[in-house]
């Protein structure tokens, strides 16, 4: 059994670009959910998720009610 190093499939590139980044940010300004932003940039919708909350805080309104900035 050999193996070989070769392929013809481009892999994507393992982090997101800042072009990514601002798309992610951008679209979920205009209402789309984490899963029709996932589809457009061709991502796993947890990959989204992640960049998400990883970029996000959260603080509580005086109802305690949770806001993300």
């Amino acid at each position: 059994m050999a193996l070989t190093d070769s392929s013809t499939v481009e892999r994507k590139n393992k982090h997101l670009s800042q072009t990514e980044h601002g798309e992610i940010q951008g679209l979920h300004k205009q209402g789309f959910r984490l899963r029709a932003i996932a589809r457009e940039l061709g991502r796993a919708p947890s990959t989204i998720k992640r960049e998400w909350d990883r970029g996000s805080v959260e603080q509580l309104d005086s109802n305690l009610k949770v806001i993300r900035k």
